[in-house]
């Protein structure tokens, strides 16, 4: 096998108090990461991973690269951080296989299936939890520490009191990210990029939403534009005394789609500073030149909204190279007013001026002419002039002096042979009936909402109330059951700051005391929040893409579970469990976060093509929703054939009104396509 490294650099001594953690995308970035001082380098594969767009690595190369970073007592974990759908978990089994037998030392998971695949075939396989599972407070770690996970990536956008908090949870190490680009919205809870085309960012498919130029359509602000999501790059090396003293595990790095020059950059600073914190003001010297975005510190100091959102500059990160005059895509040449210079094997982002996701491709050349520079590029692009142009990676110093390694590769067996016999135990054991009741649920946000739903067809209520709301209704939850005579659910909100759990432990305590109310959970650190709860369900937030997940599920108590509006026909068909909910109506919730937009609570903003956002807020959080409904009453009968019999009308962020719920029930009963609604990805399917 032809592979070429890079001579191994001698490291400063490090400090064992805490790991540092490096990204790589590409050999490159692996050995320099090494080489400027990483205790560990976290990659991905080919597939399965929530960066498909970097060049990743096969398990081929990482059988010579994990043997080479052991030789440097560096370790290696794998990001196998996507939702795998139900027609993908025998090549997974395939990959976890080879994985263990390459011995890298943890992998990095969002899906619940691929956590119990891996406890119950792989044990050798150190699990992790990834940030797409939105784990945010101690409760969160302490039910990652009762499905097997030695690890804990918890979501960015915690303050430094609640990152000490989980970190008081023993049984889990904790990793966090300290350098490198922000979502807006929480890691695995967006929905932009697979609304607005298929892509999903839980499939490693993000289009990036949240970085494209959006127009604010307030007839009093119509020429009000910006990137009202668009976060800045989060950077905490100056809080590296802070992060020990908590007892956090990992510092985290982010980059595996950035350049090698980045990584041997960011690596060598925090090195550095962490080594010797006397020079933490050198090692941010260094990061000036790290070709990100202007820094923020997020949360980490206090729940301030200042300095995250930069609204007015374009979201391509590095450094503004300039304007392009002309392209040539038949010769893959571009010509661009500056004077600045690029360096064969640069890394640059085409921006479009139209606010679009921006396009990155490699320099092969450029030649200076005047006050313009031309390039040639490695592949044809699609770009116009007046289109910016940002270098987002410089070719290392290091690729050029390259040697071959001397190490012996890992032998591994590429096929699992029990895989049949290993997913074939993870079935369901309940018997299968086509007759069985259907059941109409309607999760609703408002009181108000319960004084008009009279419909006898209504078979169940998930009250997904605020705080105060739901204090009202558990001062009067008899008689709203009696009024109502159907199954009523309580659902806390995604994300609840560790200052708010007790609240929410006494409500859930108060509201499902002896089964009066059921539990619908939408996070791991639910199923933690009142241990005598006699019914819970996973919401779709707990994302159930394959059937070993449902039963991953089960096993955690929870009897049903709700498939995310994002997945299509084909794989519910693959899934066919009668433990799944539909929801057939709402408002998708492309994102939620708790930074805030730069656009007031309830505007409306539209796309360059003219796809509509409404923004909300609830639960101190910000919910940014599809202004076009989707609705799959029409494809009623499809879902039933296949044995669905529980299905979800949401009106969450709909004001109560009962003309249009009566329409909205009609269209139910019906089976008929709602005005001006969507399918979501049902039909065109979930990439």
């Amino acid at each position: 096998m032809g592979l070429v490294f890079y001579p191994h650099m001698k490291s400063n001594s490090k400090n064992k108090k805490i790991e540092l953690l490096a990204p790589a995308g590409t050999l490159e970035s692996f050995v320099d990461a090494i080489n400027a001082g990483a205790d560990a380098v976290y990659v991905g594969l080919v597939s399965f991973s929530a960066r498909m767009r970097a060049r990743n690595f096969t398990t081929r190369t990482l059988a010579y690269a994990v043997p080479y970073a052991h030789s440097r007592n560096v370790k290696v974990y794998v990001a196998f951080n996507t939702l795998v759908k139900q027609s993908e978990l025998e090549k997974a089994v395939h990959l976890l296989y080879q994985l263990e037998q390459i011995g890298v030392d943890g992998i990095i998971v969002q899906d619940m299936g691929i956590a119990a695949i891996v406890r119950q075939a792989f044990p050798k396989l150190q699990l992790h939890a990834s940030t797409q599972m939105a784990v945010h407070n101690s409760a969160g770690v302490t039910a990652c520490e009762k499905i097997g996970m030695k690890r804990v990536v918890l979501a960015r956008e915690l303050t430094m009191e609640e990152i000490a908090k989980a970190c008081a949870i023993k049984s889990c190490e904790i990793e966090i990210f300290v350098h490198g680009a922000l979502c807006y919205c929480f890691s695995g809870m967006c929905l932009a990029s697979s609304f607005f085309g298929g892509a999903s960012g839980n499939r490693g498919r993000c289009t990036q939403v949240c970085r494209r130029s959006f127009d604010n359509m307030d007839p009093h602000n119509k020429d009000d534009k910006g990137y009202f999501f668009s976060p800045n790059d989060l950077s905490a090396i100056d809080l590296l005394p802070q992060f020990i003293a908590a007892g956090v595990k990992s510092l985290k790095i982010e980059g595996r789609m950035k350049g090698a020059n980045y990584v041997s950059t960011v690596v060598a600073a925090y090195r550095m500073a962490i080594d010797d914190p006397q020079k933490i003001h050198v090692a941010k010297e260094m990061l000036r030149h790290d070709l990100g975005r202007r820094k923020t510190q997020l949360f980490l100091r206090g729940l301030r909204q200042t300095g995250i959102i930069d609204a007015l500059n374009p979201a391509g990160t590095g450094i503004y190279i300039g304007k392009i005059e002309s392209v040539d895509a038949h010769k893959r040449e571009m010509r661009v007013l500056s004077k600045e210079t690029l360096n064969d094997r640069d890394l640059v982002r085409i921006q479009p001026q139209n606010g679009g996701e921006g396009i990155m491709v490699q320099v092969q050349s450029c030649s200076v002419s005047g006050e313009a520079i031309t390039l040639k590029l490695d592949k044809a692009v699609e770009c116009i002039a007046n289109d910016s142009l940002y270098c987002i990676g410089r070719a290392s110093v290091t690729g050029k002096s390259e040697a071959k390694l001397d190490v012996n590769p890992t032998r591994f067996v590429d096929q699992y042979k029990n895989v049949y016999s290993l997913l074939r135990s993870f079935r369901d054991a309940d018997k299968f009936d086509k007759n069985r009741d259907r059941r109409l649920f309607v999760k609703i946000d408002s009181l108000a909402w319960l004084d008009l739903l009279t419909d006898g067809g209504i078979g169940g209520v998930i009250c997904a109330f605020d705080k105060a709301e739901m204090h009202g209704f558990a001062l009067d939850a008899n008689l709203h059951r009696q009024r109502l005579g159907r199954a009523a659910y309580i659902e806390p909100p995604p994300f609840i700051a560790e200052g708010d759990l007790g609240e929410w432990r006494r409500i859930v305590q108060t509201l499902c005391k002896d089964g009066q109310c059921g539990l619908m959970c939408q996070n791991l650190s639910h199923i933690v929040l009142e241990s005598g709860v006699k019914r819970m369900r996973a919401d779709y937030l707990l994302y159930a893409t394959n059937k070993v997940s449902v039963n991953a599920y089960s096993a955690l108590k929870l009897g049903q579970f709700a498939y995310s509006p994002e997945d299509d026909a084909m794989n519910i068909k693959d899934i066919y469990s009668q433990k799944g909910m539909v929801y057939l109506f709402g408002h998708a919730q492309l994102f939620v976060s708790r930074m805030q937009p730069a656009v007031a609570v309830d505007s409306v903003i539209a796309d360059r093509l003219e796809r509509k956002i409404v923004v909300k807020e609830k639960h101190g959080l910000y919910y940014s929703l599809a202004h076009e409904l989707y609705c799959l009453f029409n494809k009623r009968d499809y879902l039933e054939d296949l044995g669905v019999n529980s299905f979800v009308i949401d009106l969450s962020f709909v004001n109560p009104d009962a003309e249009l719920l009566k329409g909205i029930l009609s269209a139910y009963q019906e089976k008929a396509k709602y005005p001006d609604s969507c399918l979501f990805n049902f039909k065109g399917g979930l990439q």
